[in-house]
């Protein structure tokens, strides 16, 4: 396959530009041939010439990805990651650096402008080494790799990840952000010890070493274990313990939001009722919808907060953040029915459509923390969220002093550029007042610079959002959020996806890199709630494709966890369960093969998608019982699989009839949805051996009944009662918090299968 240099210098026939060369850079034609290619725009380099073009290119200019193009006119002579890299590393006989970061990371901007941006850096980094830059989002698997290399060594995470490499891409050491002349000393001191037989040859037991614990980790196989309630009971109490019952969040400062953590508690609360895991979610909840890691003026969560009140924000905004965080609202809502989770999740999904969402239809990567204080002037982190007394003057005019009060604007600045709007957790805010302020005071920002947009599309964060936006259409009512899902998953399906299931991980002006796991189930499992959502059957298929998919590309056989990718790395493959801020690959999965069987009414496929579910849950029990809280996703996924879903819809009979539970004041209603020659046994069915159709519990009284229709079925002589076709069972809410179970025998004319019990949890009135 011709490289993308090659590829280049043939499409450049006239004479080349000027490039000045990069500092300690052998001279290089493929470098001198990149003077022609259109400069970034705008460059992000102190080096600019005649006019502001960028004084240098290196080889990332040729790329798509947003954060490697970032990069593309520092006086480093970056490689992207690939076979290239490595040979050259080879030819030249030195070791390779790699910095793995991503488009809006705070301090990998900062680490650019201090030292990739540097000529004396630039200059012994050229001549020492291979310079190679990863976007750790179109290359998760990489990254995943690296990041578990660092934290054996040094027991640390975080982006910029630098680690210093062998020429065959084992690692030796590791460092994250560091000031200029301490990052170049480092690069020295290490290109002295290279040089140095005894000094190499320590580098080189060391990153064998090193090898071997990454491979021994990422291909960890455990026995076969049985996953039973004492390791939910475990996982939930361990992480009660964690919890932070005044300020909420799980552990001390800087806290995250841990989405999976919360819905693992909202999921045990619905369940069994557990009113300690319901506390713990909400209380969670309450304090980041009060706090400044929700962007209180505009919608949408920041990444995580620097304290331990949820004031200050790493002002970043991830996709996948408003994704998992407005699941978690929306399920918070639908068992508390406290209308401030809904208009969080409102306020979330209408940043996401109104600013994240490509013409298209899909939805972009994330928003930078970093942003111009004002036009032409220096780049602050959270410049374009805070707010000084003079700004929201001129936003709000009389009314700027009832702002500063409600929002907290009027205590002193945490960070440099001003205040961050928040509420007080604990007490009761004036939506109706304070709303409309807040509409003008958008409308100001709006005019100052904005952060940057990472327009990359990724497949599998799209999955998750769209998840999330299918499930607030229903619950919301909102047929504007059923239609982005939709438009979403057309444009991942239509252009990332291919008809011999070759799933692109991300878009960038064409396709990037090859799906990963989570990027193909996240996929899957959006499908799915869009098939829930519209009834749609297409989506469904798709969800079953993309599910088939899966087993094929990333499955080691029987006995073994999802590999993360479908090529491994220099230090080979890894399985994908290890949870960060997302659900794990293999706990995703599992709840894509378990929500399928669930739902396909072939009895066959059913089987087939639940065998695959038993066979990865027993891949993944014994990690899970030993150590419970390090997958919270695997555990929810793991007690659905078990225990069946939970929330106002439910499938029935292996999907060929729905139910979906609607609350409306003191009413509820239990909408029925039978396939074509599948009914029920109505309240009454008219003979002692069959179950009737029935809803009770401490929450319900004064049931309706939908009325029956009397039929001869082959199985039975004498008549039966029945209801078909969409029926609904309708009663009155008791006061308090309760449930409303429901017990059906779904049958058709040959057969009946076996009753089921679905229990729903109440929100107290």
């Amino acid at each position: 396959m011709i490289s993308r240099l090659a590829l280049v210098l043939a499409l450049v026939a006239s004479a080349p530009a000027f490039a000045e060369p990069l500092p300690g850079a052998a001279p290089a034609a493929e470098l001198q041939s990149l003077a022609s290619v259109p400069a970034v725009v705008p460059p992000r380099t102190k080096y600019l010439g005649a006019g502001g073009a960028p004084v240098y290119r290196n080889r990332l200019i040729l790329e798509r990805s947003p954060y490697l193009r970032q990069h593309a006119h520092n006086p480093v002579n970056w490689f992207p990651w690939g076979d290239e890299a490595l040979a050259e590393a080879r030819r030249r006989d030195v070791p390779i650096f790699l910095s793995v970061g991503y488009a809006t990371c705070h301090w990998c901007h900062v680490m650019e402008e201090e030292s990739f941006d540097n000529r004396e850096v630039a200059s012994v980094l050229n001549r020492h080494y291979v310079a190679v830059k990863v976007d750790r989002e179109t290359l998760p698997h990489i990254d995943a790799q690296y990041m578990l290399a660092t934290q054996i060594l040094d027991q640390r995470g975080g982006w910029p990840n630098n680690v210093f490499l062998m020429p065959d891409g084992s690692p030796i050491v590791s460092m994250g952000y560091a000031p200029a002349e301490s990052f170049r000393n480092a690069l020295l001191g290490m290109a002295d010890d290279w040089r140095n037989p005894e000094g190499r040859a320590a580098m080189a037991n060391q990153a064998e070493s090193v090898s071997e614990l990454v491979r021994l980790i990422s291909l960890r196989r455990t026995a076969a274990a049985e996953v039973d309630e004492t390791v939910f009971a475990q996982a939930t109490a361990e992480t009660l313990e964690s919890h932070d019952d005044f300020e909420g969040g799980f552990g001390k400062a800087p806290k995250f939001p841990n989405e999976t953590t919360i819905l693992w508690l909202l999921d045990r609360y619905e369940r069994t009722g557990d009113r300690g895991a319901l506390e713990a979610a909400t209380t969670s909840l309450r304090h980041m919808v009060a706090g400044g890691i929700h962007d209180q003026v505009g919608g949408g969560f920041h990444r995580y907060s620097v304290d331990s009140q949820w004031l200050t924000p790493h002002f970043e905004k991830m996709l996948y953040n408003q994704a998992l965080i407005g699941q978690a609202l929306v399920q918070a809502w639908q068992v508390t029915g406290d209308p401030t989770f809904e208009r969080a999740a409102r306020r979330a999904m209408d940043y996401v459509i109104r600013e994240m969402t490509a013409p298209e239809g899909g939805f972009f990567a994330a928003q930078d923390a970093d942003s111009l204080i004002a036009p032409g002037g220096e780049m602050e982190e959270g410049a374009f969220y805070t707010w000084n007394p003079d700004q929201i003057d001129a936003a709000l005019g009389g009314e700027g002093q009832t702002a500063r009060a409600i929002l907290g604007l009027d205590r002193s600045p945490t960070v440099p550029t001003g205040s961050i709007a928040h509420l007080d957790p604990a007490g009761i805010t004036d939506f109706t007042r304070l709303d409309p302020l807040l509409e003008r005071m958008r409308a100001a920002r709006a005019g100052r610079p904005a952060p940057l947009t990472d327009t990359k599309v990724i497949a599998g964060w799209n999955g998750l959002m769209i998840r999330t936006l299918a499930d607030a259409g229903v619950a919301f009512r909102e047929p504007r959020y059923l239609a982005a899902a939709a438009r979403a998953y057309d444009f991942v399906g239509g252009r990332m996806l291919g008809a011999g299931g070759d799933l692109a991980r991300a878009w960038a002006d064409g396709p990037l890199e090859m799906g990963t796991l989570r990027d193909y189930v996240w996929l899957g499992l959006g499908a799915l709630a869009l098939y829930d959502a519209t009834g749609q059957r297409r989506y469904l298929d798709e969800a079953a494709k993309l599910a088939d998919q899966t087993h094929a590309r990333f499955s080691d056989g029987p006995g073994a966890s999802l590999r993360m990718s479908q090529n491994p790395g220099p230090l080979g493959g890894s399985y994908d369960v290890i949870e960060g801020a997302t659900p794990t690959g293999n706990a995703s999965a599992l709840a894509l093969y378990a929500r399928l069987s669930k739902r396909i009414a072939d009895d066959a496929r059913a089987v087939d998608f639940r065998d695959r579910a038993d066979t990865l849950l027993a891949s993944m029990g014994a990690s899970l019982k030993e150590a419970p809280t390090a997958s919270m996703s695997a555990i929810d996924a793991a007690a659905m699989h078990l225990n069946g879903e939970t929330g106002p819809a439910r499938p029935l009979g292996n999907g060929v009839a729905r139910a979906r539970l609607s609350l409306n004041g003191q009413t509820m209603r239990v909408d029925l949805d039978f396939g074509p020659g599948w009914h029920a046994n109505s309240d009454r069915p008219l003979s002692p051996d069959l179950i009737p159709t029935s809803l009770s519990g401490t929450g319900v009284s004064a049931v309706r009944y939908p009325p029956a229709k009397t039929v001869n079925l082959g199985f039975q002589s004498e008549p039966l009662a029945v209801i078909d076709g969409q029926a609904a069972i309708t009663a009155q809410r008791n006061p308090g918090a309760g449930s409303a179970d429901l017990t059906i025998q779904i049958c058709n004319d040959s057969l009946c299968l076996p009753p089921e019990r679905v229990t729903f949890r109440l929100p107290g009135t």
